[in-house]
């Protein structure tokens, strides 16, 4: 019996966003054996319709005759990819919500959000025959109330475990010019204001002193990392090193002490997952999929937008290493009871399996 053939559209470049991360996860995965894979993917984004994408993604549809469309995201590019299906007249097309424009707080020119809120988003998600979600919170959400009759469910997404203890941690320490006393609080994030990094920077300036040497490790690249750095340079008791975009991430997390999450709207973040499947506890905002994660332990949560707050929160874990391993640890177990990679891959297989045996 032949496999299901199942397109996974993406878009974006590698290590810059949680989607793309979940199709190379999912595509590098057993699932590979049980259903026939075929990548639908956008390099870049783009403000307006792109006519020749669509047509080379109709063409591609047309040809493969895919059983399933699995859309990840809304905006721009969740848009392309369900109005390609729905052309090539795919008979099953499933959107996982990711995200939406309008939590956006800097979201650039107000016609284009408008555009996005009013426009591509609702289409989007009334030409998918099915919507899924990453997360809890985001599946309670209002714009999502007209697809009630066609939610499939809660697909999370999840990270493998790495093995402990990591032998690199030392090594890593050392090439960053960390003392064995350092305590590193390390940012693995897309730079732009609407991850909190501002709200950040004005939390440590309000952090107390304390005898180690405090480190902020930024991980990641976007457009306002000018602005962030530049805010980030007067950051009181604490030095900073702008790191820049890596493929060493696991290594980096494995170095560090606390992982620091001062976002201003979230869904599911991978970088989260990531960082406490490496044992590290966690002081982030409390939005979205954040506060599902971490009500069952691995950290702190704390008001968005509210630097007092922020600072108050990490300030214990600066201070005491029993208390950051113990809250680490903890971290760990969370991840690994709910957000591993299996638990990712199973939900994605039942709800594939459920649609495709549902008659159109």
């Amino acid at each position: 019996m032949s496999r299901p053939v199942v397109v996974q559209h993406s878009a974006g470049s590698p290590g810059a966003n949680g989607p793309l991360t979940a199709v190379e996860r999912v595509l590098a995965s057993p699932l590979a054996e049980h259903y026939e894979f075929v990548r639908m993917h956008q390099p870049r984004g783009n403000g307006g319709l792109d006519v020749a994408l669509l047509r080379d993604w109709v063409r591609l549809l047309r040809r493969v005759r895919p059983d399933l469309v699995h859309v990840r995201g809304l905006q721009n590019e969740g848009f392309h990819g369900v109005l390609a299906a729905r052309l090539a007249g795919c008979p099953r097309v499933l959107v996982t919500v990711h995200g939406t424009v309008r939590d956006l707080r800097h979201a650039g020119r107000s016609w284009r959000r408008r555009l996005l809120v009013h426009g591509a988003e609702p289409f989007t998600l009334r030409a998918a025959t099915h919507v899924a979600t990453v997360c809890e919170y985001a599946a309670g959400r209002d714009f999502l109330r007209g697809t009630a009759s066609r939610f499939v469910g809660v697909i999370p997404n999840g990270v493998p475990l790495p093995d402990e203890p990591a032998a690199s941690r030392e090594r890593v320490r050392a090439e960053l010019g960390l003392r064995s006393d350092d305590v590193a609080m390390i940012v693995v994030s897309r730079l732009t204001w609407e991850k909190g990094l501002g709200v950040l920077a004005r939390a440590l300036r309000r952090l107390p002193p304390g005898p180690a040497r405090r480190v902020l490790l930024v991980v990641g690249d976007g457009p306002d990392r000018a602005g962030i750095e530049a805010a980030l340079q007067d950051a009181g008791p604490v030095a900073v090193r702008m790191l820049g975009s890596r493929s060493d991430v696991p290594d980096l997390l494995s170095a560090a002490d606390i992982f620091v999450f001062p976002t201003l709207h979230e869904n599911l973040s991978n970088a989260l997952l990531e960082a406490m499947a490496h044992a590290l506890p966690v002081v982030a905002s409390a939005v979205g999929g954040n506060v599902e994660v971490l009500r069952q332990g691995g950290g702190r949560l704390v008001p968005p937008n509210d630097p007092s707050a922020l600072a108050a929160a990490l300030a214990p874990f600066l201070a005491d290493p029993a208390e950051r391993r113990d809250v680490g640890e903890v971290a760990r177990k969370v991840v690994g009871n709910g957000y591993g990679l299996d638990v990712m891959l199973g939900a994605l297989d039942r709800v594939y399996r459920l649609i495709l045996e549902q008659r159109r």
